[in-house]
């Protein structure tokens, strides 16, 4: 399980029109979102720098034949900055991180199950709608040439990270982690994807019970960031959820009415129809899934020998619009979830 980690600032650090940035950020977790800015909102202001003359050059030269590739390519280079960048770090004990993003170490760092995040933002087996990579850090910018209008590469994660994903080496220490999603603003996520909060070093044990308080009955992991005696170094100490005895936190209820998603005995087939029981058992679990607004349809498939139960929802968002989950009895006649 990949683990990253995002840095947020603390008490004391305000946005433009005077609000708490450290609210904010707490409030647009507890909403179960993250926010993806454009390369050009990013702090680093050589964001994005590429060497592209290989390829300008050469549609120049041609310029009376490539007039329809000269503009794919321009369309291409203007949807790289409409893309969400969600920057975070592999490491947590970066003392640097905590200095900047963490604002003096009074801030906190979020740890995301990147497997869960992902699934988040993409969870439609058919439709790509993220990319991850580790940036890589060099001397100079990285060279675009005319290989990536070949289309002949079906993994496009190279090309992003020639155009997205490659920083001066004054940055390595950062050690980021990015997702690239086809949209920017914000998107609603898995509450599951948070798996813990490290506190900083100096953050007040009052903004620590602040954000406890937020995020009870998550079953989150607590950390506070503690000097390592005698050494340049900081390391994380488990602290115990002030909160872990309230009743569980529950992101969806959905309602869903069983005679209305199953066919009848005499279209579903009569020994489909004997498991009936089971595919509630699985309404059951889909019901509290986050992300989804609605139960549309239910069916059981005998099509391998044995039930497998499949049932659609809407999606709060757009892309993909529904989704789908799928369950099947292991040899002890026990309900499992299938990947998809």
């Amino acid at each position: 399980m990949k683990k990253a980690y995002k840095y947020r600032g603390g008490i004391g650090v305000f946005d433009q029109e005077g609000q708490s940035i450290f609210e904010r950020d707490v409030n647009t977790l507890v909403n179960n979102q993250i926010y993806l800015p454009t390369v050009d909102l990013l702090n680093d202001p050589t964001e994005g720098f590429y060497n592209d003359s290989d390829i300008t050059s050469l549609l120049d030269v041609f310029k009376d034949y490539s007039q329809n590739v000269k503009k794919q390519y321009a369309d291409f280079l203007d949807k790289l900055t409409q893309k969400g960048v969600y920057s975070l770090s592999n490491n947590i004990n970066n003392e640097l991180l905590w200095a900047y993003y963490g604002s003096g170490h009074t801030g906190f760092a979020i740890e995301y199950d990147i497997d869960m995040l992902k699934k988040s933002l993409n969870h439609n087996q058919y439709f790509q709608f993220i990319y991850d990579f580790d940036v890589d850090y060099k001397k100079s910018i990285p060279n675009a040439d005319m290989s990536i209008l070949s289309g002949k590469n079906k993994d496009v994660t190279p090309v992003l990270k020639v155009f997205l994903g490659t920083k001066s080496l004054s940055w390595k220490h950062e050690e980021e982690y990015r997702l690239i999603v086809e949209e920017k603003g914000l998107f609603d996520i898995d509450y599951r994807a948070v798996t813990g909060i490290y506190f900083g070093y100096r953050m007040q044990d009052s903004e620590i019970d602040f954000i406890m308080e937020k995020f009870k009955g998550r079953n989150l992991q607590y950390y506070k960031m503690e000097l390592v005696e005698q050494m340049y170094k900081f390391s994380p100490k488990a602290i115990n959820d002030k909160y872990i005895d309230v009743p569980k936190y529950c992101a969806n209820e959905l309602p869903y009415d069983i005679d209305e998603l199953l066919l009848p005995e005499s279209i579903l087939g009569k020994e489909a129809y004997t498991y009936k029981d089971r595919l509630i058992e699985a309404l059951e679990i889909v019901k509290y899934e986050p992300l989804i607004n609605k139960i549309y349809n239910a069916t059981i498939s005998m099509e391998s020998g044995s039930p497998v139960f499949i049932i659609w929802a809407y999606t709060n968002t757009k892309a993909p619009p529904v989704k789908e989950f799928r369950f099947s009895l292991d040899e002890k006649g026990i309900l499992v979830r299938e990947e998809i």
